[in-house]
């Protein structure tokens, strides 16, 4: 799939490779796992996640590549948080700040609703990621609840085929 500025690609094998220096990164993690980064041993298993769920489900978390120069810059994309069918994205620290999470989303979103036939997809994010949670809002998504997992405090968001297919198109 492809944006103005950004392709959403499949996952080989080899990409934890690329994908290191963006896990491995404490202000990306900062919100993730508290700024702990990922093992390499982590980043390989995300990565063989991802095409295992492509493979079974035909969906994941794209990875996220610059249309501009095919660099890649984190993921985004529907996977599994506990029970629920929940869209995610990473980027990397460069490339914050300019909408790139909300055009991402939204094209991913729009693939597990058209083309996967989901009925519903959450959103989960620490309490205090407001840049995440813009995301979400712009997307059309509610908030469902606040709750704790493990000690941190969460906020979930959800949105219906429905309701995305009937809202007003995101100018990023």
């Amino acid at each position: 799939m492809q944006t103005a500025r950004l392709i959403l690609d499949v996952w080989q094998p080899s990409d934890w490779i690329a994908f290191r220096p963006i896990a491995r990164d404490p202000e990306v993690m900062r919100y993730i796992t508290g700024g702990t980064p990922w093992t390499d041993d982590q980043i390989r298993s995300f990565v063989d996640r991802q095409i295992k769920l492509y493979a079974e489900r035909g969906f994941c978390r794209w990875r996220l590549l610059d249309a501009a120069n095919r660099a890649p810059i984190g993921f985004c994309g529907v996977g599994y948080w506990a029970d629920d069918l929940e869209l995610g994205w990473w980027l990397a620290r460069s490339h914050w700040g300019r909408g790139l999470a909300t055009e991402a989303a939204e094209c991913a979103l729009r693939d597990a609703f058209e083309r996967a036939g989901l009925e519903c997809v959450v959103s989960v994010a620490m309490v205090g990621n407001t840049a995440s949670r813009r995301v979400m809002e712009r997307l059309g998504m509610r908030q469902r609840r606040q709750f704790e997992s493990e000690g941190v405090k969460l906020v979930q968001y959800e949105i219906l085929r429905a309701e995305f297919a009937g809202r007003t198109r995101i100018d990023v």
